[in-house]
């Protein structure tokens, strides 16, 4: 991957469409690909407008809501409330009042 691009791989791999080493990041289940997401930021690729999504509640560092992710679905199914207090916002509520043309989004996965 690079700053701008990156490229979900699940379960095995070819090295040779990679340009360097793979990273990988531990699964919350045994039967289904879930990864903690940290950060949620969307905004206009090359300007400083991003904006944060995710807006935890009493923020430690340590914060994560479970996201599976799944190669056969170009859809980003983002939070409609406050995740049971652990936001502050709902993230939905904040992306259609932010929404524009030329967009994009930015997970981060820890």
């Amino acid at each position: 991957s690079t700053d701008t691009e990156a490229e979900l791989q699940l379960g095995g791999y070819d090295p040779a469409t990679c340009t360097d080493l793979m990273q990988y990041t531990p699964s919350l289940s045994s039967t289904d690909f879930i990864v903690g997401v940290t950060s949620l930021t969307y905004g206009h690729p090359g300007r400083n407008d991003h904006v944060q999504l995710l807006k935890f509640n009493s923020p430690t560092g340590g914060e994560y809501l479970p996201a599976i992710m799944d190669s056969g679905t170009s859809c980003l199914v983002i939070p409609g409330d406050n995740m049971g207090g652990k936001l502050q916002n709902n993230p939905f509520d904040d992306f259609t009042n932010l929404w524009d043309e030329d967009t994009s989004f930015w997970v981060t996965i820890g």
